[in-house]
């Protein structure tokens, strides 16, 4: 009677334990729970990326340079061209929807001052752009009297940015 019970029981253990499959491991990649991230904390010294967009291959929009207080634009001319700023009706917005006053400007004057110049930089300076932003506008008034072409800078890609 004992052998019969000794054999029902290595019957039952080995039908258990070995048979029984590996556990299940679960592998999850850090590239699948990476995500785009566009936010970025803006610093009291700038940080600026270069962007090389351009109007009418007459004007370049060369580089954007951000801080916490505010955003300054680089362009320049790449033909000969008398230049001024339009501070009334230049839109400087991003894709989030938000739009960003005119400050100042370096290099160049407000209109209808016009200053003659190639290929010598001139800056846009707005409020501080949003860390979020992931494109923006830049905008001359259509409608502006002294302006013969309004730049027009839509949609510059923000989110490629090498930040330095």
């Amino acid at each position: 009677m004992i052998p019969k019970y000794i054999f029902l029981f290595l019957y039952v253990w080995f039908s258990l334990f070995s048979c029984s499959t590996e556990p299940v491991k679960e592998f999850t990649s850090e590239n699948s729970k990476a995500t785009v991230q566009t936010k970025r904390n803006w610093n009291p010294a700038p940080q600026c990326c270069d962007l090389h967009s351009e109007f009418l291959g007459v004007v370049v929009l060369s580089k954007i340079c951000v801080s916490d207080t505010e955003t300054k634009l680089e362009l320049y001319t790449k033909e000969s061209k008398k230049v001024c700023v339009l501070k009334e009706g230049m839109v400087f917005r991003d894709d989030l929807g938000a739009s960003y006053p005119f400050l100042k400007t370096e290099g160049v004057g407000l209109c209808p001052k016009r200053t003659q110049m190639k290929n010598t930089p001139f800056s846009l300076y707005f409020q501080s752009i949003s860390s979020q932003a992931g494109s923006f506008d830049l905008i001359e008034d259509k409608n502006a009297k002294h302006a013969h072409k309004p730049w027009v800078f839509e949609r510059v890609d923000l989110a490629q940015c090498v930040w330095k």
